[in-house]
């Protein structure tokens, strides 16, 4: 039965006010300086007993933090986790289960940003290596990439016009073929990863986790077994690390938009999955384990009709010297040879109709990408012009000749810096407590 309205804590509204402030334009920025998600990832190392700092972003300011030090860290990633959506979730929560689990929420999660752009291969290797997309040097769902001479989709490693997975990754590939940071599971600290077991293997998967155990599920009771026999391992085997993913709230979102009730219904059946694994350990196996659960991104609704086509627009086509790469919600395009005048001329008529255009240099300037150092291709990568739509809006490229594909009817999306993409929640809390949730 429905109750008392269910709140935050006064200073998870006062955070969520502070980064939502406008700080680009309407836009908030990612704050890479201790509220962001690569900062969890940081704070969980150092947590862990991680020691060698260098180049990495801050720990979390003492805001988000609970303790200081634990045998083994957790950190366990909901894609498309935004904290817009656990908002709308929260206000229905009508039965006694769901109001109890988004009781401990409100008590424990506060909000923090992801990064730019909003989107999971640069959040993802944002949380996995501790520095920012300007430092690792992938920015964007897909990518140009110099020494490939082409644009790559960066999840499958593969052109962005389609193919197999890991067609652009031959036998030679290596992760520093693309990213100049170690990850964080190379810094001395036992690690395992707990992902899809369709993801084994992969380019990407390899890119992300180097160093790390791979561990597969393929299922939710599949994770949940996983992660209690992790956990459970002797002393001197059990990981300092645990980084855990799961994609599935995503893709449900992209076919059917952001909806609140089936972020409730997700959240209920995740959470209930750790708090089974916590709750069938013994109580002095729990103990020193700290579990930080966040999200890679949020989502805004999309209007399929108002979705701009970049290879139906000629002069725009004309003006580049190559596709556009990035995000539909963020698109990165690269002028054609004496053509950066003429382009940025154009683009400014997209502003009439509330389309945010920036030049890349201006957004590496204010580190909207992440502050120094920079990953030596940064500029290369990312082209001459940054295109931010507004709210239910798109850009899209379909090659020549490709045949139609989803991507146009999509009912959500991400990758800008709209509030509600760019701000995720962080839960901190720790195995004992976690494992009393459903009980």
């Amino acid at each position: 039965m429905s109750g008392e309205a269910l709140k935050f804590r006064d200073e998870a509204v006062r955070m969520a006010e502070r980064l939502r402030a406008p700080s680009l334009g309407p836009y908030p920025v990612p704050r890479y300086d201790g509220a962001s998600l690569p900062n969890v990832g940081v704070t969980a190392y150092l947590q862990a007993g991680g020691k060698g700092k260098d180049n990495l972003l801050p720990a979390l300011t003492g805001d988000y933090l609970r303790d200081d030090t634990a045998e083994t860290a957790i950190v366990f990633l909901i894609d498309s986790f935004g904290w817009t959506l656990l908002e709308r979730a929260m206000s229905l929560a009508e039965r006694s289960s769901d109001r109890a689990l988004m009781g401990h929420l409100a008590e424990c999660a506060r909000p923090i940003t992801t990064v730019f752009p909003s989107t999971t291969s640069s959040a993802l290797i944002s949380l996995s290596n501790g520095v920012a997309p300007a430092t690792h040097g992938v920015i964007g769902h897909t990518e140009y990439l110099p020494a490939w001479g082409a644009v790559l989709n960066m999840l499958k490693v593969t052109p962005s016009w389609g193919g197999p997975r890991d067609l652009a990754a031959g036998r030679g590939f290596r992760p520093q073929d693309l990213v100049t940071q170690p990850t964080l599971f190379r810094r001395g600290l036992p690690s395992v990863a707990l992902t899809k077991l369709d993801f084994e293997g992969t380019a990407f998967t390899r890119l992300l986790y180097d160093g790390a155990e791979f561990q597969g599920y393929l299922s939710l009771s599949d994770l949940s077994l996983h992660l209690r026999r992790v956990l459970q391992r002797p002393a001197d085997k059990r990981p300092r690390l645990l980084w855990v993913y799961w994609d599935l709230l995503d893709a449900v979102h992209h076919l059917n938009g952001p909806l609140d009730e089936l972020a409730l219904s997700e959240l209920t059946h995740l959470f209930g999955a750790v708090s089974e694994a916590a709750s069938r350990m013994d109580p002095r196996e729990r103990e020193g384990i700290s579990l930080f659960v966040t999200g890679d991104h949020g989502q805004v609704p999309i209007d399929a009709s108002r979705a701009r086509a970049a290879h139906l627009d000629p002069v725009l086509m004309s003006l580049l010297h190559r596709p556009p790469s990035g995000e539909k919600r963020a698109a990165f395009l690269e002028a054609g040879r004496g053509k950066v005048n003429e382009l940025s001329a154009y683009l400014q008529s997209w502003t009439q109709s509330g389309w945010g255009v920036h030049t890349i240099a201006d957004l590496v300037s204010k580190g909207v990408f992440g502050p120094p150092p920079h990953h030596p291709e940064l500029r290369d990568r990312l082209g001459d012009f940054a295109l931010l739509p507004p709210i239910g809006e798109t850009l899209y490229y379909r090659p020549p000749g490709s045949r139609a594909t989803e991507e146009r009817l999509l009912s959500g999306n991400h990758g800008g810096l709209a509030p509600e993409e760019l701000i995720v929640p962080l839960v901190s809390t720790d195995l004992t407590e976690v494992a009393g949730w459903f009980r």
